[in-house]
């Protein structure tokens, strides 16, 4: 689509890897970001020492799609593969940290799982799969193939670590669509497994399977990708009117160049991408009467407040030894945190030498009301879990405090009618596209094929 003009809205990974792809096929890409930083909740804190992200610590690329773009936009060089350590995994249960099996030996000897929960396991293979048309929660999805145990001390924890969510809230089909995929097609989760995985590596769609983050730490990957973008990107840049014209777009702007210096513009695009997250949607699209059925469905997605605590200490003050990538609460444990990830032990530059860094999740759909507490409140509550879970003493002698009113798009029941709604208004504007984390997957790996994709639909 060489000449072709595209409007970017947002400067969060989607935005700007959509713009990337553009660009390199082409395309004269103009991308409006409001703030005056890249990354949207991408965003790394680095002092005394220690490191904190607010976001995502990490992100998993095995698409061989994405790794052709991570390679072409100078990104893949430049990162890092988690240590081996981060292999092994834990849940709490009784109030202490216990391994996740990573054999089927271990599976066997574990004390996570009661003997009659394994059993239960293996029930899985007897279990009709689930009817296409009707659509099941996680939590009942679990019950119903593997049982009460498995969904309470592994499925729930998984939940609350990844969407921070409620299972008995998220649609099966949505939010784990590849656990979803091994029901409908080969009917057990178990029986599935293997050839769904040799039938993977034979399409020849993917590499090795990575778990990647950078030495400086997340943040490094959107200012990269800004980087390329040069001049096609705009900071500090207020939209103030969008309008279809035709089978294009008018949109004006005004971008901030200092205290005093205000620029507007005024230009005609070719397509729209939007990729900034639904709450803003109403105002962007005020002016398009048409659009206002299909965006209201923007309304229903349910995004829980997550507050991040990242907290430094001495490596003598934690009794245990960290050795892993982290700890899940399942929510029968009652506890005030939804996890602990243990970042140093896995990333290099999180900590000084001889101090470690745990990073603590609190609120999500599980208390919300937690997340909402003050800060002083959210931080002796994670110094207090710490202490009773890890054995953590004294004062920390770093502390990073990150809240999101708005953390994670949850893919809850009836979300395919928010998909419909996308579907709907893509159709009624040929040359509009939505890319973000609310759709096709919450993960930064996710969100990153996703806007590659976007981009290269755009392009077509």
């Amino acid at each position: 689509m060489t000449g072709k003009k595209v409007l970017v809205l947002g400067g969060g990974i989607a935005g700007l890897t959509a713009a990337n792809v553009l660009r390199s096929r082409g395309a004269e890409v103009t991308l409006l970001e409001a703030s005056n930083r890249v990354g949207g909740n991408v965003r790394t804190i680095s002092r005394d020492g220690f490191l904190a992200e607010s976001g995502p610590n990490s992100f998993i690329v095995e698409e061989k799609e994405l790794y052709d773009f991570l390679r072409s936009s100078g990104v893949l060089e430049a990162a890092i593969d988690v240590a081996p350590v981060a292999k092994k995994r834990f849940i709490v249960r009784g109030g202490k940290p216990l391994a996740v099996p990573s054999s089927p030996l271990k599976a066997v000897t574990t004390p996570l799982f009661s003997f009659a929960g394994k059993l239960r396991l293996l029930g899985d293979i007897f279990v009709r799969r689930g009817h296409p048309e009707r659509e099941e929660s996680v939590a009942d999805f679990v019950r119903r193939r593997i049982g009460k145990e498995m969904y309470n001390y592994a499925l729930n924890p998984l939940v609350a670590g990844v969407f921070a969510g409620a299972p008995e809230k998220l649609s099966v089909r949505y939010a784990f669509p590849k656990v979803w995929h091994l029901d409908q097609q080969y009917g057990s989760l178990i029986l599935g497994t293997f050839p769904n995985a040799k039938a993977k590596k034979a399409s020849g769609l993917y590499e090795k399977k990575r778990t990647l983050s950078f030495p400086q730490g997340m943040e490094t990957m959107p200012k990269l990708l800004a980087k390329k973008l040069g001049r096609s990107l705009r900071l500090n840049a207020t939209l103030t009117e969008l309008v279809p014209e035709g089978k294009r777009w008018r949109a004006r702007w005004f971008t901030c160049g200092s205290v005093c210096d205000f620029f507007e513009q005024d230009d005609i695009f070719d397509a729209v991408v939007s990729a900034v997250p639904p709450q803003a949607w109403s105002k962007i699209f005020a002016a398009v009467p048409a659009l206002a059925e299909p965006l209201g469905a923007a309304a229903s997605l349910v995004y829980p407040p997550v507050t991040t605590l990242t907290l430094g200490y001495k490596r003598e003050d934690v009794a245990h030894p960290l050795d892993g990538f982290g700890a899940l609460i399942p929510e029968l444990e009652k506890r005030k945190i939804l996890g602990s990830l243990w970042t140093s032990s896995f990333f290099p530059n999180r900590a000084p030498e001889n101090c470690v860094t745990l990073t603590t999740y609190i609120g999500g759909a599980r208390q919300p009301e937690l997340a909402k507490l003050s800060r002083e409140e959210k931080t002796a509550l994670a110094r207090e879990e710490l202490a009773s879970l890890f054995g953590v003493k004294g004062e920390p002698l770093f502390v990073e405090v990150c809240e999101h009113e708005a953390a994670i798009p949850q893919y809850n029941l009836g979300y395919g009618t928010f998909l419909q709604a996308l579907d709907a208004a893509e159709a009624a504007f040929p040359n509009l596209y939505f890319c973000g984390n609310y759709r096709g997957g919450i993960a930064v790996g996710a969100t990153l094929l996703n806007a590659v994709r976007c981009g290269k639909r755009v392009s077509a």
